[in-house]
């Protein structure tokens, strides 16, 4: 009887010590990808293989969820979900364009518990006198549970203005258009992040390298990585808010591109992935199934990775806005008489990165 208890206790124990271990070596991760225009019908479509490939990426990723942009709607994310990841679960806003937002995550980890609401659809802003739409691909925001740590979090994918004037016949303008609505972008995202409880991350496509003006930190890719490979840039970000960043982070990028849809100049997809382990995992080097395709590539170091990452501060989180010409080198303040009626609006900590120095009349920052 003493024998049968001792062997009772001793089972006891190893289940204990079992199910400790399997409690640690679940992660929690999220992550970003801007998947370029992901459709699966039409001339640009994504085959059968294309979809395995960023199957196995995905999976490779060790991420639990992913905030998603350029999307061609539910019917692209239901072949893809129900014929490659089917434990996971999708839900975005099918606007019926090509670059929709939309959440993926793995149901056997996750679960979700309100959302996916889109923001900011029908917001607007004022430049130069006239009022234009805020947002062609509104911000949008869900709340999850993990379930092993039954942890809450809410994510907020975002895919802000391109900085581009490619096209445009007055540079200038196009120029101050661009950097008006993302300003205006910024502020209705603070805005909305200031309402929400619990731990927040704002990830996805900021499309810029220096983003400024969040109130909240942003984690970045550290210096020679680049999550859009083709201009060698850091577009995406994941932010965070209402939680402290612990040492157990880790960032890390991992290659999406799919040789079949790339050549020589550019990748396709042309975004890397960036996930943030919560909880210190990194991403596997074996993935299983998919037979006859390579394996994706970890770029990010397996070690150390968040000090391989950069930490946009809040120091830059409200910056002060000063004003360049088109072909002077200096930044003046907004009521200053060299300003003419091209006067371009820049964050000063960028006006001092690209060179300019302050007007010696005005004195911008004094």
């Amino acid at each position: 009887m003493i024998r049968n208890r001792k062997r009772s206790i001793f089972a006891s124990l190893l289940t204990a010590i079992f199910l400790t271990i399997a409690s640690q070596a679940l992660a929690l991760s999220i992550g970003t990808m801007n998947i370029e225009y992901f459709d699966v019908s039409g001339k640009k479509a994504y085959s059968p293989s294309d979809c395995a490939n960023l199957a196995k990426t995905i999976t490779f990723s060790g991420a639990d969820i992913l905030a998603l942009q350029e999307i061609k709607g539910n019917a692209a994310m239901r072949y893809f979900v129900t014929k490659f990841l089917p434990k996971w679960k999708y839900a975005g806003n099918d606007t019926g364009g090509r670059q929709d937002l939309y959440f993926l995550w793995n149901s056997e980890n996750l679960k979700l518990l309100d959302g996916p609401f889109a923001y900011g659809a029908n917001a607007s802003f004022r430049f130069e006198g006239k009022s234009y739409k805020l947002n062609d691909r509104p911000n949008l925001v869900a709340t999850f549970l993990d379930k092993e740590k039954n942890r809450q979090f809410t994510l907020v994918n975002v895919h802000l203005k391109s900085q581009s004037t490619r096209g445009k016949k007055d540079q200038n303008q196009a120029k101050r258009y661009n950097e008006a609505k993302r300003n205006a972008q910024i502020d209705g995202i603070n805005k909305l992040v200031s309402t929400l409880k619990g731990p927040v991350f704002i990830l996805g496509d900021y499309n810029t390298d220096t983003p400024t003006g969040c109130s909240f930190p942003l984690l970045a890719l550290g210096k020679g990585r680049y999550s859009y490979d083709n201009s060698k840039s850091n577009l995406d970000y994941i932010g965070f808010a209402n939680v402290k960043r612990a040492p157990s982070w880790v960032l890390c990028e991992v290659e999406s591109a799919i040789a079949a849809r790339s050549t020589k100049r550019t990748q396709h997809p042309d975004h890397d992935m960036v996930v943030l382990s919560i909880d210190g995992e990194k991403p596997s080097q074996t993935v299983v199934g998919l037979e006859g395709i390579p394996a994706p590539r970890l770029i990010a170091p397996q070690k150390g990775a968040i000090t391989a990452a950069t930490i946009v501060s809040k120091a830059d989180t409200h910056p002060t806005t000063v004003y360049i010409t088109k072909t002077g080198e200096k930044y003046h303040g907004v009521g200053c008489s060299y300003l003419g009626k091209d006067k371009i609006p820049i964050s000063l900590s960028e006006a001092k990165a690209k060179g300019y120095t302050p007007c010696s009349k005005c004195h911008p920052t004094d």
